[in-house]
């Protein structure tokens, strides 16, 4: 949203927080959960805070349910509005954690790549983890990034470089 008028922002906040508070309620969390959202850098981001449980809920299997969450609320949003933004959606942390998991894994897998010259795939991830991994390892020498197979299963590889 560039040149974005303070009602135009407020208008995309008011739109987030009313499907978040449907969502939530939807799925029976606890009322008390909190939302912080703010505008930064034409993006909307959201940050969910509340019992362990119902965070532990909202973040689902490897994070399939906040992206889902995340996924519908673009949807609404990009469909609703003559402004459509990105809305970036987060749970008590998890995806820097996430991230930093990710970068981990990928730490091991160059490290077993300059071992054994051999390519290392790792877990199936979505296109936002594996988009990570790309970006952490684009400046390393003598290495490649490379994804493969279809979604769900759609995986990253991590391989010596084949100038």
């Amino acid at each position: 949203m560039t040149d974005t008028t303070r009602e135009q922002v407020d208008e995309v906040l008011d739109l987030v927080a009313e499907f978040m508070e449907e969502t939530l309620d939807a799925l029976d969390v606890d009322p008390d959960t909190e939302m912080d959202l703010r505008y930064d850098d034409g993006s909307i981001w959201g940050e969910l805070d509340g019992d362990e449980d119902d965070i532990a809920l909202l973040i689902g299997r490897r994070g399939q349910t906040l992206d889902a969450i995340q996924y519908l609320l673009n949807a609404v949003v990009q469909s609703s509005l003559e402004h459509p933004v990105h809305v970036q959606l987060d749970a008590q942390g998890y995806r820097k954690r996430r991230a930093r998991q990710l970068e981990k894994d990928a730490d091991r897998a160059v490290a077993e790549v300059a071992r054994t010259g051999r390519r290392i795939e790792l877990e199936p991830m979505t296109s936002s983890e594996r988009k990570v991994i790309h970006q952490y390892l684009k400046d390393v020498p003598d290495i490649q990034t490379v994804s493969s197979g279809r979604e769900p299963n759609r995986r990253l590889a991590v391989e010596p470089r084949q100038d």
